[in-house]
């Protein structure tokens, strides 16, 4: 884990070594900070936390569409300031659980179980495993600025717990070497967002910026995020009544993050596509693009992949397809290629829904195409086959969104994007120092 890097961001990031532990409300520090660093060995982007009395650090796997946050209560998980949330609370009832701890925890209970106890279902994506587990609350505490030239920064601590739900430590296999948990970011009463906006009195808005360097790191930013010079391109949030999780309650909504793709270009040539699959099929949520950040490279539907890889191949003929590795299903051989800019890699670029017209998303060349580790020679396209019956028609892996600023705003149901690839200056690593 690169702990001692996350704290040299934090001196870099704010350039302020005066700072102080501030058990109080935001009024006065309206931006949260959460560090992200991108695990060199598993792709995941990895961030830190305090949490407890008293306060110890938490490194969590970030999932953009995860519920809520969940961490191992199994292993040295000691607080005087956790409470467990009762059964039939109105927390408990506004989280969706449908479960409940009975009578057969020890006694005294322990952190992760507690009798007369809402239960909940944490859920790893990376190995698709899931745990019955105990919702329960504890102080959180994350570093926060006055402003967005970030003058000065401070340690802000919740005066009230912020929930999140018990697991063992089965549910941690493989994630990245000393990740305690998952860092859920959804749109939901549980997810971070919603549960830091009502903690600290913050919008119900967050951005998120993934550095593509594994020896920098990105951040992700609660309450106004950005400078107000920076323009933003909008497209609308679309909500699934399905869940799309792999662990979920009868009748539970997906908190995942939607948005409305009604094209595929490469080249400025539109890719034909069934345009039913880039729907959301109302009744069982499947179809449609969702952006997730436990997907290291973006999956297409069978029919999808197949109609892109044939534009793309068509736009880049002249360039001899080498042999590839997995993940990867179509790899170039860049050492024989004279140039990756211009005609030779061509634009892809995603027409999506705007605020009144479509808008176009241009991809950067680094957002869609990818170098194995074991090989410096091949080029490969980042997006994979999801398969005939996939769940998601397209969705928006890790890859497509670093060195992009990501604005999710949950009141107004939009996100707003700008590619980074272009300035020779602004990366997510330095954006916001």
């Amino acid at each position: 884990m690169k702990i001692p890097q996350l704290l040299l961001f934090f001196l870099l990031f704010i350039c302020s070594s005066n700072y102080s532990i501030a058990k109080k409300s935001l009024r006065h520090y309206p931006l949260l900070i959460l560090p992200v660093f991108k695990d060199e060995i598993t792709k995941q982007y990895v961030t830190q936390i305090y949490q407890r009395t008293p306060l110890v650090p938490v490194n969590l796997t970030v999932d953009l569409g995860g519920r809520f946050l969940w961490m191992d209560c199994e292993n040295g998980y000691i607080s005087s300031s956790y409470k467990n949330v009762p059964c039939g609370s109105r927390p408990c009832k506004l989280s969706g659980s449908q479960g409940c701890y009975g009578s057969s925890c020890p006694v005294p209970p322990r952190p992760g179980c507690n009798n007369n106890t809402c239960s909940h279902i944490p859920y790893n994506p990376i190995n698709r495993t899931s745990t019955d587990g105990e919702l329960a609350q504890d102080v959180i505490a994350l570093w926060s600025t006055n402003n967005y030239r970030n003058d000065s920064k401070i340690l802000s601590s919740s005066a009230n717990g912020v929930m999140f739900s018990c697991s063992d430590d089965l549910l941690l296999q493989k994630l990245a070497y000393g990740v305690k948990g998952m860092a859920g970011l959804g749109n939901g009463y549980t997810g971070l967002p919603s549960q830091l906006a009502r903690v600290f009195r913050l919008p119900r808005k967050f951005t998120i910026c993934l550095s593509a360097n594994t020896q920098s790191n990105g951040v992700i930013l609660f309450g106004e995020g950005r400078s107000t010079y920076e323009v933003l391109t909008y497209t609308p949030l679309l909500k699934n009544p399905v869940s799309t999780a792999g662990a979920y309650y009868p009748g539970e909504p997906s908190v995942e993050y939607f948005i409305g793709v009604e094209k595929i270009l490469v080249n400025g040539k539109n890719v034909p596509i069934d345009s039913k699959l880039l729907a959301i099929n109302k009744s069982t949520g499947v179809g449609g693009t969702k952006i997730s950040t436990v997907v290291p490279y973006g999956t297409m539907e069978t029919s999808i992949y197949k109609a892109f890889k044939h534009e793309f191949l068509k736009a880049i003929d002249k360039v001899p397809i080498a042999k590839p590795i997995r993940p990867f299903e179509l790899c170039f051989n860049s050492s024989n290629l004279a140039t990756l800019t211009g005609l030779i890699i061509p634009q892809v670029s995603l027409v999506l829904q705007g605020d009144q017209n479509n808008t176009t998303w241009d991809l950067s060349m680094d957002n869609f195409m990818a170098s194995p580790i074991d090989s410096s020679d091949l080029l490969c396209l980042g997006f994979l086959d999801g398969g005939k019956n996939s769940e998601t028609s397209i969705v928006l892996g890790g890859i497509q969104i670093e060195e992009n600023l990501l604005e999710f705003d949950l009141v107004k149901k939009r996100m707003g994007f700008k590619s980074l690839y272009m300035s020779s200056l602004l990366k997510c690593s330095n954006k916001f120092s």
